[in-house]
Parts: C-alpha cells; sequence; structure tokens
C-alpha cells in the first residue's frame, strides 16, 4: 500500500510539474501538446507470462490478444476496459498413478481476461515530445472458457482478478499512437481435494493439511496500435 502511496505522490507533482514546465513557451515551440480526443481504442497483442504453481497445472505462458477502450475523465485520471482472449499452455496430472507416471502431458487452454482499470498519465492529458507515461490498476476476471475439469479434476475456473500496470504511448501520427503495457493479472489458483488423495504407495501430490490454493502474479508484455477521431 505504501508504495502505491508513493506512486501516486511522485504522478501528481510530474503533472504539477509538466504543467509549471509550459510556463515560458511559446505555444508553438512547447514540447507538450494537448490530447485532442476523449476517447480511444487500443488493440493489443503479446507474451501471457503465469509463475508456476507448487504443483504446475495452472495455465503458464502462451500468446494473448485484445482490445481496450479508453475514455478521458478529468486531469490525469482515464477509465477503461479492457478484454482478451488467449492460448496459454498448462501441464496435465494424474493423480491417481505413481509420481514418475503422473504428469500425463500438455493441452494449450482457450483462456479470457476481462478487467476494468482506472489509469493516470504522468502528463496529464497531454504527451510530452509525443511521448505518455501512465500506470494503471483495476479488477476483473480471468477464466478458462473450455469449462471441463481434466483427468484429475482440475479445472483452472474463473478466478475474480486485480490487475495492476505500467506503460507509455507514443503518438506517431494525428490519429494514432503505439502503446505498451507491463500488465500484471493477480488471481488465486486452486486444486480439487483429489491431489490431496493417496491412491498408490507414492505419496499423494499435495500432504494433508496442505493450502488448497494460492495467489501468484501473472505478468504480460502487450503491444498495441491506439486509434483516435481529434476533435
Amino acid at each position: 500500500m505504501k508504495s502505491w502511496i508513493i506512486v501516486a505522490f511522485l504522478a501528481a507533482a510530474t503533472f504539477t510539474n509538466s504543467a509549471a514546465a509550459q510556463v515560458g513557451y511559446p505555444p508553438d515551440k512547447s514540447p507538450y501538446r494537448d490530447r485532442e480526443y476523449n476517447r480511444d481504442w487500443t488493440f493489443f497483442a503479446g507474451p501471457f507470462n503465469g509463475q508456476p504453481d507448487p504443483v504446475g497445472v495452472a495455465p503458464t505462458e502462451g500468446p494473448m490478444a485484445g482490445a481496450k477502450w479508453q475514455m478521458h475523465m478529468t486531469g490525469p485520471i482515464y477509465f477503461g476496459v479492457r478484454v482478451a482472449g488467449g492460448s496459454i499452455e498448462r501441464t496435465i496430472i494424474d493423480p491417481t498413478k505413481r509420481i514418475e507416471e503422473r504428469v500425463v502431458g500438455t493441452e494449450n487452454v482457450p483462456m479470457l481476461f476481462a478487467d476494468g482499470q482506472m489509469e493516470v498519465t504522468l502528463t496529464g492529458h497531454k504527451t510530452w515530445h509525443g511521448l505518455a507515461p501512465f500506470f494503471n490498476g483495476g479488477f476483473g476476471i480471468v477464466a478458462d472458457v473450455r469449462g471441463s475439469t481434466d483427468v484429475g479434476s482440475y479445472r483452472f475456473g474463473v478466478p475474480f482478478t486485480m490487475t495492476f500496470g505500467a506503460g507509455a504511448s507514443y503518438s506517431i501520427a494525428k490519429n494514432m499512437s503505439l502503446r505498451f503495457d507491463w500488465s500484471n493479472y493477480i488471481y488465486r489458483i486452486s486444486y480439487p481435494t483429489t491431489y490431496y488423495i493417496k491412491t498408490t504407495e507414492d505419496p499423494p501430490v499435495l500432504p494433508q493439511g496442505a493450502a488448497k490454493s494460492f495467489w501468484r502474479r501473472n505478468p504480460a508484455f502487450l503491444f498495441g496500435i491506439t486509434l483516435y477521431r481529434p476533435k
């Protein structure tokens, strides 16, 4: 929490300084330019990199792509809605087998990512030499849209998700900019009871009393093109 307070303070200070820095510049010489639009669409793609869970059965990595709609609210603050899909790899285990036989293969899981975000741009509703760095955060869901369990009764499900990240956009035309997001999805991974039951002379996948769920931060590096209509 303290780190977010510090970031928010720095953002406010940067915004104040950027406004003050324009004093003394003729309008046509200022490095700051107003963003002459209030709505935009971003189409993005990039790699998703899930952090390993203790058993190693949760979705790990793969490509994702999607779109984000965003509107300017006030000052440096924006609100956006983001939806993406991905084909993310995961490992399948059969907890009824012996340890050396438990891993039975891998599969690509069709995943849905959806969240709403508040975003703060450090240059306000402006760009600096075309550049506008930002940080954001929000809430949403991540879902395995296949909707079925595997041979070991595991299913990723539809966990609630917290998101946070940072990035920058860079204007390349009157109605277009490039955008980079370092985005993080934080959600809980839960295991079925079959992982705790001993069925062979080997120990079960997890011992009795072990935690049945784990929180993980899962980053994605997203590159996109933002389109907008100038006023």
